[in-house]
């Protein structure tokens, strides 16, 4: 993709050059990621369930994100139109996303193990009519 850009009569114009060289940049750094993402569509199904939804989520909030710069750039009021909901919705599902993955770091509770503590630790009627271990004395 041809990237030189010629601004005529707002090269002068250091602050709008400035912008646009930015975003220039970032456009460049974006479509080299998307370019090495987008070479993982090859082995997509043999990637594991968590790495294809979080490719999926990384993509459609890409891609939504670049037609909202798309919209800008055009003049159009992108808080006007339906790409806001649908950004919203992304972040909703991302949010859930990360939820998940939470819940899988958090640890698991070994139900066997604490029903043995709580059994251990309840009170035993035999062991009350027993003396507790205090002194033994032994018959010699």
């Amino acid at each position: 993709m041809n990237w030189n850009i010629k601004y005529g009569e707002l090269q002068s114009d250091t602050d709008f050059v400035g912008k646009c060289e930015n975003l220039k940049e970032n456009l460049v750094e974006l479509q080299n990621t998307l370019d090495q993402l987008l070479k993982l569509k090859q082995h997509y199904d043999k990637l594991d369930t968590n790495a294809q939804i979080e490719l999926d989520l990384f993509l459609v909030y890409t891609l939504n994100s670049l037609q909202w710069v798309h919209l800008r750039i055009q003049g159009i009021d992108p808080t006007q139109t339906r790409i806001k909901g649908e950004l919203q919705r992304i972040k909703k599902v991302m949010m859930r996303w990360q939820e998940v993955k939470d819940r899988e770091k958090r640890p698991k509770v070994d139900t066997d193990a604490a029903k043995r503590f709580v059994k251990s630790g309840l009170y035993d009627h035999k062991a009350a009519d027993k003396p507790l271990n205090k002194k033994i004395k032994f018959d010699d």
